[in-house]
Order: C-alpha cells, then sequence, then structure tokens
C-alpha cells in the first residue's frame, strides 16, 4: 500500500485544493511507494500567506527558544518511531542501500544540532555615530521575511533541514518545496520541527508533479512576498531559478553541482588514495554533489594506481538487493543518461577500463574510462553517477591546470605524502575545500560547504547568508543644521 504525503500549510497538513496527486515510483521496483498531494496556485497563495502572516512574530521569538526548538527536533528524529519513518520512506522514494539509512538520521539531527549552534550569532553591534557626536548606531541582523527553499532527493531528510534550518533560525518564515522524488522525506522533517514546537504557518510544505513545477516554481518565486530563494539540485535547473529571481532581483543561495577533481602525486600511498578515490566516486551511486568525478594522476604512479582502482571497482556490485554495495540510480532515466556520456567520451577516444556500457533499468553498475579529456561531456558535466574519469600527466603543473579545467568549485582532493607540497596545490586548485590525504566526500562541521560561482552556484547556509543588516540611529537631542537656522 503506497503511502501518502500531505501538503502543510499553517500547521497543518491537508490535501491539494484540487485534490490532484501524483506517484513517487521506487527506480528498482517499479512500484508506486508514494501518493503525494500536488499544489496549487491557490495552495501556493495559502502557503506565502501563511509563512507571511506568522513572520513578524515568529522573528521576535527569543533566540534561545527557537535554539530549543531545533535541540528538541533532534532528539526527536532520533527515537525508534522517527527512526523507522525516516529509513521506511527514504529507502522507498530513492532506492538507497541499507548502510544510507542511518546517515540519513544521524546527519539530520547533527543538522538540527549546528543549526541551534549558530543561535548565539545571531548578534548585531553598536557604535558611536560619526556623523552626530551625541549618537549611537545599531546595526541589527534581521530576516528577510518569507524565503522559498528547494530540497533534492539525493539526501532527502538531511537536505530538506539544510533547506528550511538556518533560514528559521534567522527569523524567516519558510515555504518549502520537496523534490517530487521524495516528498514523503519532505513531510517528515516538518512534522519533526512541528512536533519540536514551531508555532503555525512558520513553516509550509508544497508537493509539485514533475509536470507542473516550471509553472509552480515560477509564481512562487514571482511573489510579492517571496524575499529569497535556496535551492539545491543541478546547474541547469539552478540556472533557471536564478533566471526567475533576476526577474524580481531577488536574492538566491544556490548549491549546485560537482566535478571534484583527485590529484594523485608521484610520491601518494596508491593503496590508500585508491580505496578513498572509490569510497568518494561510488558511495551512494556516485549521487552526491561531492563526488570524485575527476582523477588526475602522474605518470610514474599511474599504472599502480589504475591497477588498484580496477581491482577495487571490479568488487562493487549495484543493485536493489541488501548484498549490494551501491543503488540503483534514482530513476531510469539517470542511468541512461549517464551510459550516454560513457558511450560519447569512447566515441571520442577514452578507454573503457571498467563497465560494460549498459545499465538495466535504473541499476548502472561502476564505471572507469581512461583518457578522457576536457571538452567533453564526461570531463565537463556532472554524472551523478558512479563512474569516473582518468586523466594521466607528467608534471604537477598540468595537474593543477587540469584539475582547474572545469566549471564547477565545489570539492578537491590531493595526495601526497609530502604535506608542504601538498598544501601548494591544494591552494592552486579553485575549490571552495580541498582534502590533503583525504575524501572529496567530506564534510567539515562549522565550515561552508559554497560554490565560487559558475556550475557549483554560490553562497551557503549560514547566518550571514539569510539575514540583511539594518541600522537605527539614535539621536538623543535633536541636531543642528545650518540650512534651518533660519526658518
Amino acid at each position: 500500500m503506497p503511502a501518502t504525503a500531505s501538503l502543510w500549510l499553517n500547521g497543518f497538513p491537508q490535501a491539494s485544493s484540487t485534490n490532484q496527486t501524483y506517484n513517487v515510483v521506487n527506480s528498482a521496483t517499479q512500484e508506486v511507494v508514494t501518493i503525494a498531494a500536488s499544489a496549487s496556485s491557490d495552495d501556493v497563495i495559502a502557503a506565502i500567506v501563511s509563512a507571511d502572516k506568522a513572520q513578524p512574530e515568529w522573528e521576535a521569538v527569543p533566540w534561545r527558544t527557537k535554539r530549543d526548538i531545533f535541540l528538541k527536533a533532534a532528539q526527536i528524529i532520533q527515537t525508534p518511531q522517527y527512526v523507522k519513518l525516516v529509513s521506511d520512506a527514504v529507502a522507498q522514494e530513492i532506492s538507497c542501500v541499507e548502510a544510507w539509512l542511518p546517515i540519513e538520521t544521524a546527519g539530520a539531527a547533527s543538522q538540527f544540532i549546528e543549526v541551534a549552534s549558530m543561535a548565539t550569532t545571531l548578534q548585531g553591534k553598536t557604535f558611536p555615530s560619526a556623523s552626530n557626536p551625541k549618537g549611537t548606531v545599531l546595526i541589527e541582523k534581521r530576516a528577510f521575511g518569507t524565503v522559498f527553499a528547494i530540497s533534492p532527493f539525493n539526501a532527502p531528510i538531511i537536505l530538506a533541514v539544510r533547506a528550511v534550518g538556518v533560514p528559521l533560525l534567522c527569523g524567516n518564515t519558510v515555504v518549502l518545496k520537496s523534490s517530487e522524488l521524495s516528498p514523503l522525506c519532505a513531510e517528515i522533517v516538518v512534522q519533526v520541527l512541528y512536533e519540536a514546537g514551531l508555532p503555525k504557518g512558520v513553516l509550509n510544505l508544497l508537493h509539485v508533479s514533475a509536470e507542473n513545477a516550471p509553472r509552480i516554481v515560477a509564481e512562487i518565486i514571482g511573489h510579492k512576498l517571496i524575499r529569497h530563494i535556496n535551492f539545491t539540485g543541478s546547474d541547469r535547473v539552478g540556472k533557471i531559478i536564478a533566471g526567475e529571481a533576476a526577474k524580481y532581483l531577488k536574492p538566491c543561495v544556490l548549491e549546485l553541482g560537482g566535478k571534484s577533481p583527485c590529484v594523485v602525486l608521484n610520491d601518494a600511498n596508491v593503496e590508500e588514495a585508491a580505496r578513498t578515490i572509490i569510497h568518494g566516486a561510488m558511495f551512494h551511486g556516485g549521487q552526491i554533489c561531492m563526488s570524485t568525478e575527476r582523477v588526475i594522476v602522474q605518470r610514474e604512479i599511474s599504472d599502480a594506481l589504475i591497477k588498484a582502482l580496477t581491482t577495487l571497482a571490479q568488487k562493487v556490485h549495484a543493485g536493489p538487493d541488501k548484498s549490494s554495495h551501491i543503488p540503483p540510480l534514482v530513476t531510469p532515466g539517470s542511468a541512461a543518461r549517464v551510459v550516454s556520456m560513457l558511450n560519447d567520451a569512447k566515441e571520442r577516444g577514452a578507454e573503457v577500463i571498467v563497465g560494460d556500457l549498459t545499465h538495466k533499468g535504473a541499476v548502472l553498475q561502476p564505471h572507469i574510462l581512461l583518457g578522457v579529456e576536457p571538452g567533453w561531456p564526461m570531463w565537463d558535466r556532472e554524472t551523478f553517477g558512479p563512474v569516473f574519469g582518468i586523466k594521466i600527466v607528467d608534471t604537477e603543473e598540468e595537474a593543477v591546470t587540469l584539475a582547474n579545467a572545469t566549471d564547477y568549485s565545489l570539492m578537491g582532493a590531493v595526495w601526497t605524502r609530502d604535506i608542504e607540497k601538498g598544501l601548494k596545490i591544494a591552494r592552486r586548485i579553485r575549490a571552495a575545500q580541498v582534502s590533503i590525504n583525504g575524501s572529496t566526500l567530506d564534510l567539515q562541521p562549522g565550515v561552508d560547504k559554497r560554490g565560487l560561482g559558475g556550475a557549483t552556484g554560490y553562497g551557503a547556509f549560514g547566518i550571514e547568508d539569510f539575514t540583511q543588516k539594518r541600522a537605527i540611529v539614535i539621536s538623543p537631542a535633536a541636531m543642528q543644521f545650518s540650512f534651518s537656522k533660519g526658518l
């Protein structure tokens, strides 16, 4: 029996005003696992009006109270009841392997706690007025108002928490649109926050069918009461979101794709590098924006690294069964798109050293290509699959140049036994974070994961990104102006 996913308007779950629904299909079984309410234009208006009405009172809530709601949410989502709800919803909607399930619960709890820890930074400042010797200037960090948030499917619980957490802490109210592939997961996050004490109307949830999404999203962005947008997803859709927001000069946080490079120098530990690369490229089927997608290796060590990578990749099995290491991709279409990129690279001259260039529905086995070049889709575009390309170089200078031959800028890695050399190279790679002798799949609490522009987007999920600095000038006594003295 499929689960149902409701809209949440003004603090209560409900059906679409038109009673329209859409089906979510499990990519492994091709069975309908969720029937989701599909929001109408009237539902959009109801969600935005509800959020706008609740916003002033919510912003006035003391930061300690807001902090405690997030701390309680972290506790609630780790209870046996919610662990099961999360596990069932995630497994059904995105068809992940069992090893991924505890990551969603623990990651969401960690996100809630990290948001709570930011509460003490919601501080302004004061200083004497430079234009009025008796005056004082107050700078306050204030909420934007109502924020429109769009969360993705690949980590549907964790990233829904991230989409709404900091905006809410900052005093904004939020209209959240779930990924059409994981609506029930987003609803669980909303349910947890209301159970933790969030006031009615502060967080509203919309699900939208894929065919209606372009129109509905444009309506939401264009609504005069929406003051800020955040989106996590592909750079293709991110450009559309940014274009719509630009029509109204509305600020955005866009956390988009990645094409993370891993540079392996001649003095690297081959076995450790190979194991880390396979993890970074294959984990969760490569459906992570930080996944390792390009391996750039110096020639002297290349044979040993390629042998180690090939041996490990051939042991990785994709499939829907419990013995599989990685899951099917989220849709059969996703697998077909990746295979198309692999075939294109082979036709251009790349050597397929792991994989057979086929997929069975959404199931795509690991692939490794040797000799991938800049300018090819396999080099230039995010695959979001369990695949990567290898490029052999002679010099460190070549390695850095190729690492930066991309429009993405999220993560990177360098492997070398010489830490000083690693630091020099890491500083030259244009990425928001570079690991030395570590994985591109590396999240450091307290460190913003942000793009540097281009296909990875811009902005982060921090206090500064979801507050505006507003000034109030206090003048204890009226200033004297020469213009009005004689009036």
